[in-house]
């Protein structure tokens, strides 16, 4: 798969900050909740599940999220050991992960976020439950 970028479709996506809200570990879900300019309320939540991977501060500035490459994925998860004694000369092995988990940037000015999930849906609101462990 090729790099997608602004997967959210938002408008002028520079102008929102994000900020790690919760992460659930029994269910490896990340949830970011996303604010425009100086609201104090967040505008919408990004829900990432089945999360190997995280690499970044708990605040920053930029919802421009692209879907980086399947090899992109592939390099980092075997740069971080995420992947292990795995053949990946076998087509059906590099296929099987490259369906399974998918490399997700953000792009500051000051670094990198990266993020290793199985999805990435954008939410109105969070479950009720969810919001309570806030």
């Amino acid at each position: 798969m090729s790099t997608e970028m602004n997967i959210f479709k938002l408008e002028a996506p520079k102008l929102y900050r994000c900020n790690v809200h919760l992460y659930n570990s029994n269910l490896s879900q990340l949830h970011i909740r996303v604010f425009r300019g100086l609201n104090t309320t967040p505008n919408f939540y990004l829900l990432f599940t089945d999360v190997g991977y995280f690499e970044g501060p708990m605040n920053w500035q930029n919802a421009d999220f692209t879907r980086e490459s399947g090899e992109a994925c592939l390099a980092l998860m075997l740069q971080t050991g995420m992947v292990q004694n795995i053949n990946l000369d076998d087509p059906d092995t590099r296929q099987a992960l490259a369906e399974a988990a998918f490399l997700y940037t953000v792009k500051t000015s000051t670094t990198t976020i990266r993020i290793i999930a199985g999805s990435a849906v954008r939410l109105t609101e969070l479950a009720k439950d969810e919001d309570d462990l806030t």
